[in-house]
């Protein structure tokens, strides 16, 4: 199921309160991969929200499914690359937005009237057995990225 998503500007002002709160770790110069996995079953929805928060602190995003698309647990939605520091710094609000934007897309939450972004998500409803919390994601970001992180 496909629908227009919203337009940049409504995206950055939804995303920008966190996108301030985001904490780099400058010293961290390295370069990596990070993967967005479905943790549950749902529809998945968030690429153009993922895209901005990602593109805003200079990470690449490559989405491996559409948006509306029924996902199952496992299934890999979106690739990044590029600063590991930047990509460790804004996963937490990026996956903030696709459960948020999956769940409304799911149907296991309302969306919130007035708000382009869940209007987006809403549009891309399809029928899909979730949980009563809705689809969950995680990321799991590239093994090298991580010995880096615990050594």
């Amino acid at each position: 199921m496909s629908a227009a998503a919203p337009d940049r500007a409504a995206i950055a002002a939804a995303v920008m309160p966190g996108l301030v709160a985001i904490e780099v770790d400058a010293d961290d110069q390295s370069v990596g991969l990070a993967r967005i996995t479905a943790t549950t079953d749902g529809v998945y929805a968030g690429t153009p929200v993922v895209r901005e928060i990602m593109g805003r602190v200079g990470v690449r995003t490559r989405p491996l499914v559409a948006d509306g698309d029924v996902v199952t647990a496992g299934t890999a939605v979106l690739e990044l690359g590029g600063p590991s520091a930047a990509i460790r710094g804004a996963a937490p609000l990026a996956l903030t937005w696709v459960v948020r934007c999956s769940a409304v897309a799911s149907g296991a939450v309302e969306p919130e009237a007035g708000d382009a972004i869940d209007v987006y998500a809403a549009r891309l409803s399809a029928p899909a057995a979730v949980g009563h919390d809705g689809p969950s994601f995680r990321m799991e970001i590239d093994q090298a990225i991580e010995d880096r992180i615990e050594g």
